[in-house]
């Protein structure tokens, strides 16, 4: 997973980015609906405005897209941190649903690592809107083996 910088923010909402965050490019494939995911590389941080598309029947973000938040944020921020010297995919994620965010909200999953090996990474990842922690998520992701 590679993370590239979008042109400078313009349009609606983009006055309202909190400091230090950058808008990415719109990935490909399954993430290419996501919606618009921030960066703020130094506080290994990623995170999204909570839209219309991101909730369920219930009007919260639905489970399923917070967990790939959660996943996309550990998986970027661990290449990002490794220089990107090998691809890793997600063997293990595990969650705790702690709370939910609302339509409008700042979401921003945090991560953390707790082993960078040559084999298997380690990470956690904590999903807050504001002061509330909505989601908690322990992965580990295999090092890919050069193709030949």
């Amino acid at each position: 997973m590679t993370a590239t910088l979008a042109e400078p923010a313009g349009g609606a909402g983009a006055g309202d980015l909190p400091e230090g965050f950058v808008p990415l490019r719109r990935m490909s494939g399954y993430m290419a609906n996501f919606g618009q995911l921030y960066l703020h590389a130094e506080r290994r941080t990623l995170a999204v405005r909570i839209d219309e598309s991101h909730l369920n029947n219930l009007g919260i973000p639905h489970g399923g897209m917070l967990a790939t938040l959660a996943d996309t944020a550990i998986g970027m921020m661990m290449s990002l941190e490794t220089g990107r010297s090998k691809s890793a995919v997600t063997v293990n994620l595990s969650l705790d649903y702690l709370d939910s965010a609302r339509l409008g909200d700042w979401v921003e999953a945090r991560v953390e690592f707790d082993k960078l090996g040559s084999r298997l990474r380690y990470g956690t990842c904590r999903v807050v809107s504001g002061e509330r922690c909505v989601l908690r998520a322990t992965a580990i992701f295999a090092v890919l083996a050069p193709r030949s």
